[in-house]
Parts: structure tokens; C-alpha cells; sequence
């Protein structure tokens, strides 16, 4: 048996390598992640700054696992069960301060979606979503799950451990002090 080799990007392309029956315990990007080729087929590509993904596997036995990884280079986390685990595994290499960004409220369904881009940008550092950083976003209809490639650069929609309120009279109130703090 050949050994796998380290790295989001490596192991997807080893993966892809691989005939189809021999795939089963192989590492790879999990769908749907970033970095995940369209289609699965073609390449994909290292990038020069730390990028959060994750890589999957499913054991003989027939457990998923997942471990957070970097497109920029060969880091890789711990095993987990849990997707959300892995994603922020994978957000506390590339960028270490997300735990300490503002929860915000998600965009409106209607509405203005670049005034709530233009107020989210203020309340996160300069230049942290274009380099691919996540947002943390109150949601209740979300059951705590964290979403790839939902935040304004590209980066991950992390599930606030707070709820969004569900009055409509409270979420509005809540909207316009976030938005006057923003201000």
C-alpha cells in the first residue's frame, strides 16, 4: 500500500489518482468545500495563502471522518466526527482571531443586501473577507450548522452559538442597534 501523502491538496489529487474501487479510506476534499473541483474531475489548485477546507474518509467500517485542512499548505487537524468540528479546526489555522469577530444578523431576504455587505465590512477587520475569511452569523433555521463558501469573500458562514431571536418585533430592534453600532 502506498502512502498517502499530507495536505489538502496532495491528497485530493492522490485520491483522484486512485481507481474508483480503490478510493474507499483514501483522503480527499469533501464535497462541497472549498477547493472541491467542479465536477470532481479536474485539478485542484494550491493556493499561496492559508485556506480552510476539509478532507474526508470513510473508515472500512463505514464512519465518516473529517479533519480540517489548508489549500496553502500541508497542515491538517485531528479526526472528527462532526463536519462543524473540522470547519473550525481548519478557520483556527487560517485564521486564528474568527473566534473574536462579531456575530451579525444574516442578510436580509429582501432588502438592501450591499448596505448589510457594506455594514458587515466595518464590523470585521480590513481586508479579512477578501482574503477568505468567515463570518459568524446568527441564524435560526441553520440547527448550528456552519456553511462553505456563504460569507461575503468566500470563506465559511460559521453558526453563532447565539440564536437569532425569533419575535419579528425583536429581530428588528436587534437589527437596527447592530446597524447603529455599525455606523
Amino acid at each position: 500500500m502506498t502512502k498517502e501523502p499530507r495536505g489538502a491538496v496532495a491528497r485530493h489529487t492522490y485520491w483522484q489518482s486512485l481507481p474508483h474501487g480503490e478510493r474507499q479510506g483514501v483522503w480527499c476534499i469533501q464535497i462541497n468545500q472549498p477547493g472541491w473541483p467542479s465536477g470532481g474531475l479536474n485539478d485542484v489548485e494550491e493556493t499561496e495563502e492559508h485556506q480552510p477546507t476539509v478532507l474526508a474518509r470513510r473508515t472500512p467500517e463505514g464512519k465518516q471522518q473529517r479533519c480540517g485542512a489548508c489549500l496553502g499548505c500541508d497542515w491538517e487537524g485531528p479526526d472528527h466526527r462532526r463536519l462543524n468540528d473540522a470547519i473550525e479546526d481548519a478557520n483556527d489555522h487560517a485564521f486564528p482571531d474568527w473566534r473574536n469577530m462579531p456575530s451579525v444578523l444574516p442578510p436580509p431576504p429582501y432588502g438592501d443586501r450591499q448596505r448589510w455587505l457594506e455594514n458587515v465590512a466595518k464590523a470585521y477587520p480590513p481586508g479579512w473577507f477578501q482574503r477568505g475569511g468567515p463570518i459568524i452569523t446568527m441564524r435560526e433555521e441553520s440547527n448550528g450548522l456552519h456553511w462553505a463558501m456563504r460569507a461575503p469573500g468566500g470563506g465559511y458562514d460559521i453558526a453563532s452559538p447565539h440564536q437569532r431571536p425569533k419575535k419579528e418585533v425583536a429581530s428588528t430592534a436587534v437589527q437596527d442597534s447592530l446597524l447603529d453600532q455599525l455606523r
